[in-house]
């Protein structure tokens, strides 16, 4: 039938569902990793449908029994965290996966990602360019030790400049975001110790109606704080649906925006609500799908991403344009190209490839001019990233006795070129500059063995690492080798009932800024290089359980909750230090250089709960960290708020309505220290709980005779419902950077 998903994917959905799992009701997804990541048919996409195609129909009526109701609330799988699709409540580990709607409360993915626990933001001025984000801990900052993905393929969060967080990505392009807290570095390398997010693209067949062969989705978004944006998107069939397109372009501005109170000191004792701020930017993307059979799939995707900005020199920190040079005129840019294939055997099951090309480029180019005549200074700075790589993996599914295996075997190599540009006034600057090299391949295995009929899950791992980094053109090398080990468990002991256990060790490779910086790179410090540093590593244990249950209070109820505890230590955290004792450098200042001096404990606890019954559902998650130096037992590199939030969603199904409250809050943070004086001043870090709310209402009219409001889907929104004032406990109590007032948007989106 024109429309229908191709069938690549079914065929697997079906062998790994008769090995792994032992009841048609709990079986998850189709095809593993493969089928999640190729765009084969999930269930979850499939539960999503109004009104399922009949292949939609068929994995419904064999994972769920035909009761798509029931099956709702257990669609969520991780593929991030074993590059094999495994349901969340069996993993053994912290997880949590957003779907497209999850997305659509912001325009910002970094925002709309602080409803999972352990992934925190706050803490700038609500620009899209610069964010503040962290997960268990690190992210702005210290971006090195989390892990970005959209596609497979990774970004830089900070683009070599210590302000940037935007994930140069398209909350409207995402099916899916993909977070795993901790360390997790057995199928993805260096980096996850806070952890790892990874972004699927859509793909034609995530628009296309039942029965479409050809089609076109318009949206408009409009807030009341300032922004407005909207998309274009065509895509259809073609060649007896062997070929998929997908054509998309999205246009957007950004004005200035308005805080939660009064917060930026534009003079002594005056205080404005207003941040400084004009970003306009146009995403286009292209996705091409052949699928020569049914069991093989080539994807090829462009994805480029301009954003032109009116804004401050340090987008997170600063409220206002500089009265001496005015706004720092920028552009940030990003482009991905990326090959993909995914290919199975009609005959073995122990053919499942996947393999991926890519090549990516990022940017961001800021400029400003002060003084006048022969003082007159022109600044041009740019950061810039460029990658390409090739990731290969095989997921093996076979069974030896009683006990199913799925083994997975893959490699990855990765290349990549970053330099940091300073030209002022014509002539380039060695600040901030260093254009080094990194070089980075590894190789993994990871085994699940299925025991008792699929009740006792054990997840045995190890990858090698190899990497190496070149500064200045060879001028100076540093290269080392890691190995991770992971273990993990999941046993339901009753129905429903599964205890969850995990081990698993991370590395950070030290940066060639931190092995090599050397000389006046900024006003502050005159660096010293150290070559000898070692990668900082992580080891960490989560013990925990999840419970899913149907029918518990009602015969229509839904209870699902998981729970995890998490403790580990990150030894010989990298840190810069001043060497007073070497006196003052040739520019007066005092010399510096990076070295492996802090051990770092951290534990906590995760915490999500759902509950369904009828036309309501409710929730709640909790999250708590607590991250300090073992010698000195002061907070690394922050202190966290520990922060409940609870949500509740009510349908009206005749009317096709859903209203939903979500309300978050923050608890006092315990700060040590309490403060910190600079320049003869003492500042006090935030001592107090905050709390935010939000509010959505939504619409998508069913079975109306109008054309006009068939596939329609209206949302409408209050974020900060209480217009509350938000600090970060990573912050100063006096700071400026209080979060944004309250934001009424609006969207509609029209497909035909």
């Amino acid at each position: 039938m024109v429309g229908e998903k191709p069938l690549f994917g079914v065929k697997t959905m079906t062998r790994i569902s008769a090995i792994h799992l032992t009841s048609a009701a709990f079986l998850l997804s189709a095809g593993g990793a493969m089928a999640a990541e190729s765009g084969a048919p999930t269930l979850e996409r499939c539960l999503s449908q109004a009104s399922p195609d009949a292949e939609c129909r068929a994995i419904i009526e064999e994972v769920c029994g035909g009761d798509a109701e029931r099956c709702q609330i257990q669609s969520e799988v991780t593929v991030i965290g074993t590059r094999m699709d495994m349901r969340i409540n069996k993993y053994p580990g912290s997880a949590s996966t957003l779907t497209a709607d999850d997305l659509t409360n912001s325009s910002n993915v970094i925002q709309a990602l602080s409803v999972v626990p352990g992934f925190e933001t706050g803490g700038g001025h609500g620009r899209n360019i610069g964010q503040q984000y962290t997960i268990r801990g690190f992210g702005y900052q210290s971006e090195d030790r989390v892990i970005i993905k959209m596609d497979g393929v990774r970004r830089s969060p900070s683009l070599f400049s210590n302000h940037i967080s935007s994930f140069r990505t398209d909350s409207d392009l995402l099916t899916s975001v993909d977070v795993v807290k901790g360390a997790s570095s057995i199928v993805h390398g260096g980096g996850a110790i806070g952890g790892v997010i990874g972004m699927t693209t859509k793909d034609a067949y995530d628009f296309l109606l039942p029965g479409q062969g050809l089609g076109a989705t318009v949206k408009a978004r409009y807030e009341d704080n300032n922004h407005s944006s909207g998309y274009l998107a065509v895509y259809g069939t073609a060649f007896d649906e062997r070929f998929d397109y997908l054509v998309y372009n999205k246009r957007g501005q950004t004005g200035d925006l308005t805080l939660a109170t009064a917060a930026n000191e534009i003079a002594p004792g005056e205080f404005s609500d207003t941040v400084d701020n004009d970003e306009e930017f146009d995403n286009r993307f292209v996705k091409v799908g052949f699928t020569p059979s049914a069991n093989h799939r080539f994807t090829l995707s462009w994805f480029d991403a301009v954003e032109d900005v009116e804004t401050t020199w340090q987008t997170v920190y600063h409220t206002s344009y500089s009265s001496v040079t005015g706004p720092v005129i920028g552009s940030l840019d990003q482009t991905d190209v990326v090959l993909r294939y995914s290919g199975q055997s009609d005959v073995t099951d122990l053919y499942n490839l996947d393999v991926t090309v890519f090549d990516t480029s990022s940017s961001y180019f800021r400029t400003l001019d002060y003084g006048q005549d022969a003082d007159a200074v022109r600044v041009d700075y740019e950061n810039a990233d460029e990658r390409q790589g090739i990731d290969v993996r095989n997921l093996m599914a076979f069974a030896t006795g009683a006990v199913d295996h799925r083994l997975l075997i893959g490699a990855d190599y990765e290349e990549r070129n970053e330099d940091a540009m300073y030209v002022r006034n014509g002539e380039l600057s060695d600040f901030g500059s260093m254009p080094n090299e990194y070089r980075d391949f590894g190789i993994y295995i990871q085994e699940e063995a299925s025991f008792v009929d699929g009740r006792l899950v054990v997840l045995v791992g190890g990858r090698y690492d190899s990497f190496e980094r070149d500064v200045r053109d060879g001028e100076q090398e540093y290269e080392n080798d890691r190995f991770s080990p992971r273990v993990g468990l999941s046993y339901e002991v009753l129905d429903g009932l599964t205890l969850l256990g995990n081990f698993s060790e991370s590395f950070r490779a030290p940066t060639p800024h931190e092995t090599s910086s050397e000389g006046p790179l900024n006003p502050h410090y005159w660096y010293m290089p150290n070559p000898d540093l070692r990668p900082e590593t992580a080891a960490e244990y989560e013990v925990g359980f999840s419970f899913e249950r149907g029918g518990l209070f009602a015969g229509d109820d839904q209870l699902w909750i998981k729970a995890m505890y998490f403790d580990g230590e990150i030894d010989d955290m990298i840190a810069f230090e001043e060497q007073l004792h070497l006196g003052p450098s040739p520019d007066d200042s005092p010399y510096g250089t990076y070295v492996n001096v802090n051990k770092a404990k951290r534990h906590g606890v995760e915490l999500e709960l759902r509950y369904t019954r009828g036309n309501w559902s409710t929730g709640a998650t909790w999250e708590s960290l607590d991250q300090y130096d073992v010698d000195t037992r002061e907070k690394v590199p922050n202190a966290f708020a520990d922060k409940v939030r609870w949500y509740g969603e009510y349908t009206f199904p005749e009317r096709n309505v859903s209203l939903a409250l979500d309300v978050s809050h923050w608890l006092k943070p315990d700060q040590n220290p309490e403060s910190y004086v600079w320049r003869g001043e003492t500042y006090f870090f935030v001592n107090e709980d905050y709390t935010l709310t939000n509010f959505r209402a939504r619409w998508r009219p069913q079975n109306v005779r109008s054309e006009w409001f068939s596939n329609l889907d209206v949302e409408l929104g209050v974020n900060n419902l209480n217009d509350g004032v938000y600090r970060n406990a990573r912050n100063v109590s006096t700071t400026g950077r209080v979060g944004t007032g309250r934001n009424v948007y609006m969207s509609l989106t029209k497909s035909f």
